[in-house]
């Protein structure tokens, strides 16, 4: 009997403990690219971490060297940036965090101008966050 509790503990004492993460995929407008864009929960006035990951649609995998833009506003007033164009060798942004300063609904905007250090036409996807009870 204690080789069975023993059994059924031990993976649970070894599998890490993550946050819950939130997470959306949405295609570009012209549909070049898949755009996630994942975050912890949310509490207002605390700094929250973004994922972005630019997805290619066609072999489903991280789309490398992204020139993208970004902004997140709030009934139409900026919150944080835009960003001025900004280079993603690897596909995948990690380090970007955002305050929330209330609750309410965000709106999180990219537009992406090159892949592959190829300038394309303007690209725009945008993301609801909603922020506390909505």
């Amino acid at each position: 009997m204690k080789v069975l509790i023993a059994v059924f503990l031990i993976p649970l004492l070894i599998i890490p403990a993550f946050a819950q993460t939130n997470s959306q995929i949405l295609q570009t407008d012209k549909g070049t690219l898949d755009v996630k864009l994942s975050y912890d929960d949310i509490s207002t006035g605390d700094q929250t971490r973004l994922l972005i990951e630019f997805i290619n649609p066609v072999t489903k995998k991280i789309q490398e060297h992204i020139d993208y833009r970004l902004a997140v506003s709030k009934d139409g007033e900026p919150v944080f940036g835009p960003i001025p164009l900004t280079h993603t060798s690897e596909g995948v942004v990690k380090g970007l965090k955002v305050e929330f300063p209330e609750e309410g609904i965000y709106l999180v905007e990219f537009e992406i101008e090159g892949i592959l250090f190829q300038p394309i036409p303007t690209e725009k996807v945008s993301f609801d966050i909603s922020v506390g009870e909505v």
